[in-house]
């Protein structure tokens, strides 16, 4: 596995709830510095995939591989769990996750929020995660919020703060669960504009979405998963122009997508 290329890297990966097969022996490999937007409609496996990447769903089989690092399991199917809890600690640090939810502590400020994960498990000083925290929040363009607390941003704020804590803890890569899908429809492009500022600094991202117009501009590559499967696979103008499978015609045709 060559870990100079490939930020993450998955074979023949499986995942199953019970008798519903929902990833069915995955393939894929992410180079440093890409974009990957995963798209599918729900239930198709995307954001179980991205999940599996750092073990918050654990598949019944298959190998992932981070920084070309393998992922050591132990046991099979069901009873399949991390052989080396150590291991999946440190290899989740590399990985900065924002999801849905925004998750943000209600009982902290925003700067508390994004100050924590560096002192606690980096280790960083209070006056460096201080540094550290403000750089990302001015980033995301928050700053000024860092008094308030959750509960006293909209639901776009909350979420460039979930970004900016994921940021302060200097991954390789960042994992997004559909990040615009809770929020009214007017917050959703200020969120997207981080995003796409975050894509052209060259970052790794992996970003389950279905804001087509992202995926269409900032993502090097596109991926479709439909029941569990890629269906297509290549970057947006080969995807989005040359359809391969009806099922994603299909998708596009609820989706669609504009080229200039």
């Amino acid at each position: 596995m060559n870990s100079n290329e490939y930020a993450i890297s998955i074979k023949d990966l499986h995942k199953d709830f019970g008798s519903l097969q929902v990833l069915k022996g995955i393939n894929i490999s992410v180079k440093k510095g890409s974009v990957v937007s995963l798209l599918g409609s729900s239930g198709s496996g995307k954001s179980t995939l991205l999940r599996s990447i750092n073990l918050l769903e654990t598949p019944q089989k298959g190998e992932v591989y981070i920084n070309g690092e393998l992922i050591r399991m132990k046991g099979s199917g069901n009873a399949r769990k991390a052989a080396d809890k150590h291991q999946i600690n440190r290899i989740r640090g590399t990985l900065g996750m924002v999801f849905q939810s925004f998750n943000l502590w209600t009982h902290m400020t925003i700067l508390q929020n994004v100050m924590e994960g560096p002192v606690q498990v980096l280790k960083l000083s209070r006056e460096q995660a201080r540094k550290t925290a403000l750089k990302y929040l001015e980033k995301v363009g928050v700053a000024d919020k860092i008094a308030c607390y959750p509960s006293q941003l909209s639901g776009g704020q909350q979420q460039r703060v979930a970004i900016a804590r994921a940021l302060a803890m200097d991954p390789s890569m960042l994992l997004f669960d559909e990040p615009t899908s809770a929020l009214d429809p007017e917050l959703v492009q200020e969120v997207l504009s981080v995003m796409r500022t975050l894509a052209a600094e060259g970052r790794t991202m992996i970003v389950v979405t279905h804001e087509m117009e992202f995926a269409r501009e900032a993502s090097s590559r596109i991926v479709f998963l439909d029941s569990g499967e890629i269906t297509e696979d290549g970057s947006p103008e080969q995807v989005f122009s040359s359809p391969k499978t009806d099922r994603f015609r299909q998708f596009l045709a609820h989706n669609p997508v504009v080229f200039n």
